[in-house]
């Protein structure tokens, strides 16, 4: 059972998903039950979009690209390019911290298609 955290940061996060359709709704001006289901359905693509980006860097699919940008700052900069440090890839992997913040968007990712399938079946 999830403890109250997580159910706040779920709650906060299919509220997101919800102001984000009646955006999407308010400028795609199509007002009928079929453009709130378009709203929603686009909502929710677009929190399964963001909740693949925050699951692939959890899974570490990014630290290459941003260790090589890292380098070649400091290798552009010149600016302690052979002190001592955390400067191979390795250290920089462990180094890095990450949360598990990305089963809270898909679930409201997955709230917003319930919504939209629920609203075109009325």
């Amino acid at each position: 059972m999830p403890d109250s955290y997580t159910r706040r940061c779920i709650v906060k996060s299919i509220l997101k998903a919800a102001a984000t359709a009646a955006v999407i709704f308010t400028v795609r001006r199509r007002w009928s039950l079929v453009g709130i289901s378009d709203a929603c359905a686009l909502s929710g693509i677009l929190f399964l979009i963001v909740a693949l980006f925050r699951l692939s860097r959890r899974l570490g699919f990014y630290n290459l690209v941003i260790y090589g940008f890292r380098k070649f700052k400091e290798i552009w900069k010149n600016e302690n390019f052979l002190a001592d440090g955390p400067h191979g890839y390795g250290e920089f992997v462990q180094s890095r911290r990450y949360e598990k913040n990305y089963t809270e968007t898909f679930i409201a990712a997955a709230c917003m298609f319930l919504c939209a399938a629920a609203i075109l079946g009325i």
